[in-house]
């Protein structure tokens, strides 16, 4: 009878991750908690998600209203005679433009309703030094991935290589045939796009199927029973 430790299967697993780790996009919230967070209850593209145009917009409009002159010759209607009622009209023009400019114009639910949290503050500590512009189009491209993985578009998850492997029973004193099966593991890699590049995914498994090798070798499997048995790899999703 065979009475040797053999590997009886090796297998690259694909495992769903339920709890990934998502701060480094950010997090939803009942309260914008920077000038970068997103209002789901307006469009992207909306100003009110877009305070800091917002804000400029509104500055311009009272830096305008205090320099506006004031007529006080007529009170109700603009005189064509009168040049200080004319230009008071094109600085009431251009303020009225200015803050118009700085209100929401969108008709549009959003991804909320009063059932969810209404912002999403994105971690946009992650491009400090980058130009304003540039940072508030990488917060947008964050909250565009994480309503993605919301909405099932695609998940993280974990590779792992694992090996099963019979060892015998020493305790079993002329049982030759008895063997103890275990499961030998790499450590696994977490926190994988689902949607990633397949050439990034199969360099992962490489590297699991290398880490496991380690762990057959140092549970003192031959270099030849480990080659042998890395023939018939089996894959799994989970």
């Amino acid at each position: 009878m065979n009475s040797k430790k053999r590997i009886l299967s090796v297998t690259i697993k694909r495992m769903v991750d339920d709890s990934p780790d998502t701060s480094w996009l950010g997090e939803y919230g009942n309260n914008a908690k920077s000038d970068y967070a997103i209002d789901r209850a307006h469009s992207e593209d909306c100003m009110e998600n877009d305070s800091i145009q917002k804000y400029k917009l509104i500055r311009i409009a009272d830096a305008i209203e205090n320099d506006r002159p004031i007529c006080e010759d007529h009170f109700s209607t603009y005189d064509e005679t009168c040049e200080t009622c004319q230009e008071e009209k094109i600085y009431t023009q251009a303020m009225d433009a200015m803050r118009e400019l700085a209100e929401c114009d969108c008709s549009f639910s959003g991804h909320w309703n009063n059932r969810e949290y209404r912002y999403f503050n994105p971690n946009y500590e992650n491009y400090k030094g980058e130009s304003e512009q540039n940072i508030r189009t990488y917060c947008k491209q964050d909250y565009d991935r994480m309503e993605s993985l919301n909405n099932g578009h695609f998940c993280f998850m974990g590779i792992r290589a694992d090996a099963q492997v019979a060892i015998p029973d020493k305790t079993c004193i002329g049982l030759d045939s008895h063997h103890i099966v275990q499961d030998i593991t790499s450590g696994g890699l977490w926190g994988i796009e689902s949607d990633s590049d397949d050439s990034y995914l199969e360099s992962i498994e490489k590297e699991e199927l290398a880490s496991l090798k380690t762990q057959l070798k140092s549970f003192g499997f031959s270099s030849r029973a480990i080659s042998s048995a890395f023939k018939n790899i089996e894959r799994k999703e989970d």
